[in-house]
């Protein structure tokens, strides 16, 4: 019993902590330092005025039978190149500042057959400007490039010919 009352009394003691209110090195530099005192400068609190109109709440929101509230588009590509068994690489990404692909947020890489492709994208917003881009995989040095930008009255077709 007289090792646990120890024990517990050494717990109580090293809990409790020692240590002063200044940190030692500035102690031990003998340098002072003084806080000045803090005013609150926020400003009070102000109501605004009331209006006599309710705010506006989900319940008022009105929304078109037609619209889906979805952001994602879903865009069709389809490449005929029509140059045979040419062996060729296509990127579609993010138009880049230079007007050429921005290789750090592409959509899709994937090789051509016999000149052609058929696939589908999944695109998180509607105001996107893609560039496709066609290498060889000959000694071009330079790629072919298309550019698609999101028209609202045209399909969700990037066409490449």
């Amino acid at each position: 019993m007289k090792h646990y009352t120890l024990v517990i009394i050494s717990l109580m003691l090293a809990a409790c902590g020692g240590g002063g209110e200044g940190d030692s090195a500035t102690e031990s530099a003998g340098t002072n330092v003084t806080q000045a005192p803090t005013t609150d400068t926020t400003p009070p609190e102000t109501t605004p005025p009331a209006t006599g109109v309710d705010p506006e709440t989900m319940n008022d929101l009105t929304i078109a039978p037609e619209f889906n509230l979805s952001s994602k588009l879903e865009l069709d590509v389809d490449v005929d190149l029509n140059i045979g068994d040419t062996r060729a690489f296509l990127n579609i990404c993010l138009k880049g500042d230079d007007d050429k692909a921005d290789y750090n947020q592409c959509l899709l890489r994937a090789p051509l057959v016999q000149s052609k492709l058929s696939s589908s994208l999944m695109l998180a917003n509607s105001g996107l400007e893609l560039v496709a881009e066609v290498w060889f995989y000959d000694t071009q040095s330079e790629p072919l490039r298309y550019y698609w930008k999101n028209d609202s009255e045209q399909p969700m077709v990037f066409t490449i010919r």
